[in-house]
């Protein structure tokens, strides 16, 4: 990956992801887009449930994107986009997309830091006094049966519902220890997704995702209200 960003910046191209408002937000507050960055990785799921393939293959592809972006001087990944394609039964291709920018006043200090938020979005974030930090992922999945499912065609079936229940629940529990670990203050959740499926006529699979970005506080500003919620960490617990 830093192979293609070094062909990118001897090219002297400058390509971003951001529409116009997107871009004119980042500017505002001092972070100017220097490139698109990406990251990916084509995977056999094998036997490994689906959110262990899940987690594995989008850790990859973000740690590609993060070298990429490093590679290119870069302060921080905006807009980041997570896709997973099925080439087949057990072949899976994780792609990150995102926008580096660096930051106009001078060199940030720490890692690169990545989000899903666009550049209005950040530029409400930064006044307000947050930071982003990094983009959380909280992902797990199950399975379930019951051998009475058929015979109850038209009315609520308990094991899958306390399946889908139990892994948005652990998705959401895995997202804010992911935030915790980063050393964040808090997470913007962007989007939660839910999969689900028949096994046979007996029984049923779910995986469920959560996304969004760990928050810091570095300000006295208040909580930002007019773009996503805000899931607040108990330190002192």
């Amino acid at each position: 990956m830093p192979d293609r960003a070094a062909r990118y910046t001897a090219s002297g191209l400058r390509t971003s992801l951001l529409s116009v408002p997107g871009a004119v937000g980042a500017e505002a507050v001092g972070l100017r887009p220097i490139g698109e960055v990406m990251g990916c990785v084509v995977e056999h799921a094998g036997v490994d449930d689906p959110a262990s393939c899940l987690r594995r293959g989008y850790a990859t592809a973000l740690d590609r994107l993060r070298a990429e972006a490093r590679a290119l001087g870069a302060d921080g990944v905006l807009g980041i986009r997570c896709t997973v394609t099925h080439a087949s039964r057990a072949i899976r291709e994780f792609v990150v997309l995102g926008t580096a920018v660096r930051a106009t006043g001078g060199k940030r200090a720490g890692p690169v830091f990545t989000t899903s938020l666009s550049g209005p979005d950040v530029a409400k974030l930064l006044p307000a006094g947050w930071v982003p930090v990094t983009l959380a992922i909280g992902l797990d999945g199950g399975t379930v049966y019951d051998l009475a499912m058929p015979d109850r065609p038209a009315q609520e079936i308990a094991a899958p519902t306390e399946l889908v229940t139990r892994v948005r629940a652990a998705a959401r529990a895995e997202f804010l220890e992911a935030v915790r670990v980063s050393g964040a203050d808090g997470g913007l959740v962007s989007a939660t997704t839910l999969s689900a499926w028949p096994l046979g006529r007996t029984g049923a699979a779910a995986v469920a995702g959560v996304f969004g970005t760990a928050i810091a506080r570095c300000g006295t500003g208040p909580a930002p209200r007019d773009a996503l919620a805000v899931l607040p960490l108990d330190r002192r617990g």
